[in-house]
């Protein structure tokens, strides 16, 4: 013999059963029921009465009254089932919220058993010691602009010995960029004054904020620590790190400034001879020590502070600071 299907029920979103329902609305219609008329209602339904009272009885819809049973007021009864349903949704909507979270680093770790991701970028690493043959052979493979970033290669051996190979290129007619740190024009100003003489590009930051040789659009040459001199050189030949590291120097080019005297134009170098001066002066430099980080001659420097000073209207050098900061001159 087989056995019933349980009756769908309209309620069931608050948990009710098909019986349950039936027995519950058949409540709502008369004053009271005993537990014999109330397994009539539910009939030859597979769910045995007895657990359809108890379970109308702990969800508060019905009450045992002398015997028998009796409907709670549906208003006051089925809100609060309601409230606790939806109490019920939110909680659970939160746990599946957390679960949606935890996807990306559940299949972090899928992939972390899969083997390589994606297609590997190579970049090589070569002890400083073969950086120049390498920059060398880099050079002879590439076209393009070669930038240079050079905070302190005039101090060491190996950016010395870069010299004479790049000056031999200049010659070739190849097209130079770099950008020194301002102190180069106290330490060194020889051998950027040479390089600028055989046509290389130069700009003057107030400081450089590390190494960098970009080869065209071929290859780029970083340290391991950018901002630090290290033994390991990383070559990059990745198009897009390439650009990436082109747009960097671009960008520190634009705010470097022309070194007086070794190019641009006249108007141009007018202009960043004002703001170096500017600069030394907001550092709290004497017209000394200016002359020697510039180039100039001391009389020069005097000359050139003291138009600045008029043309600032400004009575002291902290004045003439503040005064070229208001103008943007800094």
């Amino acid at each position: 013999m087989s056995v019933p299907d349980e009756r769908p029920s309209s309620l069931a979103a608050i948990g009710l059963s098909g019986a349950e329902e039936s027995l519950y609305r058949a409540l709502l219609r008369t004053a009271s029921l005993t537990v014999d008329v109330a397994a009539s209602v539910v009939g030859d339904d597979p769910q045995p009465i007895a657990e359809v009272v108890d379970r109308l009885v702990g969800a508060g819809l019905v009450l045992r009254d002398a015997g028998e049973l009796v409907a709670a007021p549906p208003e006051e009864a089925l809100q609060r089932l309601l409230e606790d349903e939806q109490r019920r949704l939110q909680a659970q909507r939160e746990q599946l919220a957390t679960v949606q979270g935890l996807v990306p680093a559940l299949e972090a770790e899928h992939r972390g058993t899969r083997g390589p991701f994606g297609e590997p970028v190579h970049i090589d690493a070569i002890p400083s010691a073969e950086v120049v043959p390498v920059l060398q052979a880099l050079v002879r493979e590439s076209t393009g602009d070669l930038l240079w970033m050079r905070p302190d290669q005039w101090r060491l051996p190996d950016g010395r010995s870069t010299d004479p190979w790049v000056e031999r290129v200049l010659r070739e007619g190849r097209r130079s960029r770099v950008i020194y740190p301002a102190r180069v024009l106290e330490e060194s100003p020889l051998s950027v004054r040479r390089r600028a003489d055989l046509g290389e590009h130069v700009r003057i930051l107030g400081s450089v904020p590390g190494r960098l040789a970009v080869l065209g659009d071929t290859a780029a040459l970083v340290p391991r620590r950018f901002d630090l001199a290290d033994d390991t050189v990383m070559v990059v030949r990745q198009p897009a790190l390439v650009e990436s590291l082109t747009l960097l120097f671009d960008a520190l080019w634009e705010r470097a400034l022309i070194v007086p005297g070794i190019g641009g134009d006249e108007e141009a170098e007018r202009e960043s001879a004002r703001r170096l001066i500017l600069d030394q002066m907001a550092r709290g430099a004497k017209d000394q020590q200016i002359a020697r980080t510039l180039g100039l001659s001391l009389r020069t420097v005097r000359r050139r502070v003291a138009d600045l000073m008029d043309e600032l209207d400004a009575g002291s050098r902290f004045q003439a600071g503040v005064e070229a900061v208001r103008r943007g001159w800094l």
